[in-house]
Parts: structure tokens; C-alpha cells; sequence
């Protein structure tokens, strides 16, 4: 509904944040989560991206930047001053209101949820696309490259001459793994919007002749598995029947409950931030890695650098007892089920970090993780803010390490250092 003069003549008497990234090499200058510009006294608008926002929701941007609005508490709000600007972007052009023209827009704050756009006032809820905006995963171009020559592949939303990113990925073209993931990990993501509908999975220009998707199936899996172990009944055994979570799941590196907005949601749906990953971990002890960690931004009011990855390649044993790497892509031996998901979490302004870790095999036992899957000195036990059953293997062994020990392992992030253990 629009609101028209009255409102007018009542409003009438009425973060950046710089950050070096070790990995990119690139200084990322974003509004994280900064209100110090804003005192309560001025704040004139408040928009809750949970009650506030309609579907498909535009994306929220700050103007002439690379940055989304994000809220400026942990509740969810977004605060603006009396006529701030915030643009609007619907990649296929706005549903509604009726009349608007183009794909990006620019409003600003009156009141509450009211924005003036074109001299008419709106209710916030009032702004929606034709469709959601369109994200895309892009390779880097120039001749930067990750760890084992892979390529950097950011994720974001092309906006005009813009691009938003949301995270990068370290993506290897010949092995076709997903090393790691980056991007922040901030306060309000404790309180991400949830239920948000989620889109298909997508591979985009990426694993070319393959349909990863399909590659995915319980079936596929385990015909595959069967190819690689040379026995159909060890595979049966390894990839068990429906309804059991004994299977590869499409395993998400950046999280959906990483990011606080629908729109940066839903750009996690892409095979350039998976890898295969047991169901049962994935979804036990994994998500309170997870959890943990958006929590512990809220609690203490902190941004997390983060990396999500995954480190060495898993196996399976045949008929005779013997181990075998496992691989969805099979015989290129592409696409590998990783021995361990991690999560690096670095707090900069303290000098702090950890890495949490996953085994992903349910099938180990507790002698064979200890001997072969810890790969550096456990100090899970001076971490307390992690929920999880961490011994417990069917829900994915778990344990953490200090970042330069684990870096020194790995050499996934060369350069990446802390002095401090994140407690």
C-alpha cells in the first residue's frame, strides 16, 4: 500500500570493516556488522530481514559498492538513518510495485519499514522480484592460484559492472575437488533467516561431460563404489538402502546457516562448494560445527574469518580387506570422498583461531581414526563452546587443532597464522 502525504509531513517533524584475506590476496573492505555511525538517536529506519522482507526478495546493497546490507544487530534488523539510500537489485526486474522499471533501484529511509521511492512511499514489503536473483559461481581471472594449482572460483550475484561475493572457492580442474571455501562468518549469523526455500543443486560451466547431480544418487554411488571395489555386495555394504543416512550426501563446505539473507542462502547450491559427504556425519556432528561456530560469532560479538575444506582422499575396503580411494567420478578419479572435513575459524582482533575437524567414514574404528585421520595434535578438549559427541563415530569423530599446526600439516593456506588458541 502506498502511503502517501501524511506520511510525508510526519517524517517532515520527525561496518567497514578491512580485512586481510591470506588466501585471495585481495583487501576486502565490507560493512560487516558496524553500528558506529549510527546512534539510537538518529536511527529512523529498522527492517528486519526475518518480518520485514517479501519473496523473492531483492537484494539489499549498498550504494555504488560490492557490499549487501546486512543487519546491524544481532536480531536481524537493518537501522538506517532519515533518507539513506539503499539499492535494490532483481536480476529479471521487479514484480512489484507495479511500474518500476529496470533491475536496480535506489530507495530511501522515511520511517520504520516506509521507504520513499520515486517520491512515493512504500512499505518495505512492497519491494519483490519477478524471480530470485540470479547468483553465479565465476573463476578468477589473472594468474592467481590456490593450493595444488587450483583455480579461485567466486560466488556471488553480477550487479550492472558489481559483483557481490558471497564466498570463494579453491576449486582443482583436474581433480575436480574443492579444497576449501572462504568468507565471514559474522554476529547475526546465529540468527540467520531459516526456512528458506532451497534451489537445485547447480554445476554450472564446471565438470564438464558430467552430471554431478546424478553422480550424487544412492544408486549411482554405489554402483560406482561397486566399480572401484569390484564387488557389488561391499558396496551394499558401505551405501546402505533407504531410509538409512549411510550415504554420500551432497556436503555443503559453505553453509546455508553461514549467511544471514535468503538471496546468499540460496548461492550455496553449487557443486563448487561441495564434496561427498556421509549423510550421518553431515548431518549430526557436522552441523553442530556448524551451529557452534555461528553461535560463537553472536555470543562474543565477533567476526570469524573462515575457510571450510576438506583434506585427503577417503577409502573403502573390497572383498579382501584391502582400502580403496573412493571417487564419484570414476575411472578419471574425480570428484574424491574427502578423509576429513575442517572449519578454520580466526578471530583477528584477538590474534585467534581454530581448526574443528570431522572424520568422514562411519565405517572406521576408533583405532584406525586415531592412527590414520588425526592429523595433528588434538586440543578439543580446551574448546568448550562446541556442541557435539565428538567420539562418538556414527555421528562423525570429531577434534580440533591450533591453525598453524594445522596449516603446517596441510600446507592448504600457506601464510595463515595465529598467535592465540580460539577457547
Amino acid at each position: 500500500m502506498k502511503f502517501g502525504v501524511f506520511i510525508a509531513a510526519f517524517i517532515c517533524v520527525a561496518y567497514a570493516t578491512n580485512i586481510e584475506n591470506d588466501i585471495v590476496q585481495k583487501e576486502i573492505s565490507e560493512a560487516l556488522y558496524d553500528t558506529s555511525n549510527i546512534s539510537p538517536a538518529n536511527i529512523a529506519c529498522s527492517v528486519s530481514v526475518h518480518t520485514h522482507l517479501a519473496d523473492p526478495q531483492p537484494l539489499l546493497i549498498r550504494p555504488g559498492t560490492e557490499q549487501f546490507f546486512h543487519p546491524t544487530d544481532s536480531r536481524g534488523f537493518i537501522e538506517m538513518t532519515l533518507n539513506q539510500p539503499m539499492e535494490l537489485f532483481c536480476t529479471t526486474g521487479f514484480a512489484t510495485p507495479s511500474g518500476v522499471s529496470g533491475s536496480l533501484i535506489t530507495i530511501n529511509c522515511s520511517q520504520g519499514t516506509i521507504f520513499r521511492f520515486n517520491n512515493i512511499f512504500y512499505n518495505m514489503n512492497e519491494f519483490t522480484c519477478r524471480d530470485w536473483p540470479t547468483h553465479v559461481p565465476r573463476r578468477r581471472t589473472g594468474s592467481q592460484r590456490c593450493f595444488n594449482n587450483g583455480i579461485f572460483v567466486d560466488t556471488g550475484f553480477a550487479v550492472s559492472n558489481r559483483f557481490l561475493r558471497v564466498f570463494t572457492t579453491c576449486h582443482d580442474t583436474v581433480t575436480e575437488e574443492n579444497y576449501y571455501t572462504s568468507y565471514h562468518i559474522t554476529p547475526p549469523s546465529a540468527n540467520q533467516v531459516r526456512n528458506v526455500v532451497r534451489p537445485r543443486w547447480e554445476q554450472a560451466d564446471f565438470f564438464p561431460g558430467k552430471n554431478v547431480d546424478s553422480l550424487h544418487t544412492r544408486t549411482n554411488q554405489r554402483n560406482t563404489i561397486a566399480a572401484i571395489l569390484n564387488s557389488a555386495s561391499q558396496a551394499a555394504r558401505w551405501i546402505e538402502d533407504s531410509p538409512s543416512d549411510i550415504f554420500l550426501a551432497r556436503g555443503h563446505l559453505a553453509a546455508m546457516s553461514d549467511f544471514i539473507t535468503p538471496n546468499e542462502q540460496r548461492s550455496t547450491f553449487y557443486f563448487t562448494n561441495t564434496a561427498p559427504q556421509f549423510q550421518t556425519f553431515n548431518g549430526l556432528n557436522w552441523v553442530n560445527v556448524e551451529v557452534s561456530s555461528n553461535h560463537l560469532a553472536g555470543n562474543r560479538n565477533i567476526t570469524l574469518e573462515t575457510y571450510t575444506g576438506t583434506f585427503g582422499i577417503g577409502q573403502l575396503r573390497d572383498a579382501l580387506n584391502t582400502p580403496r580411494q573412493i571417487f564419484l567420478g570414476w575411472p578419471q578419479r574425480q570428484i574424491p570422498m574427502p578423509m576429513l572435513f575442517y572449519k578454520i575459524l580466526i578471530n583477528r582482533a584477538g590474534n585467534s583461531g581454530v581448526v574443528l575437524l570431522g572424520v568422514n567414514n562411519p565405517h572406521l574404528t576408533l583405532t584406525e581414526i586415531l592412527r590414520d585421520y588425526v592429523i595433528c595434535s588434538d586440543v578439543a578438549d580446551m574448546i568448550t563452546w562446541v556442541t557435539w559427541q565428538r567420539t562418538n563415530l556414527h555421528r562423525g569423530y570429531g577434534y580440533a587443532c591450533t591453525v598453524n599446526d594445522f596449516i603446517n600439516r596441510t600446507r592448504h593456506i600457506p601464510g595463515l597464522s595465529v598467535a592465540n588458541l580460539l577457547v
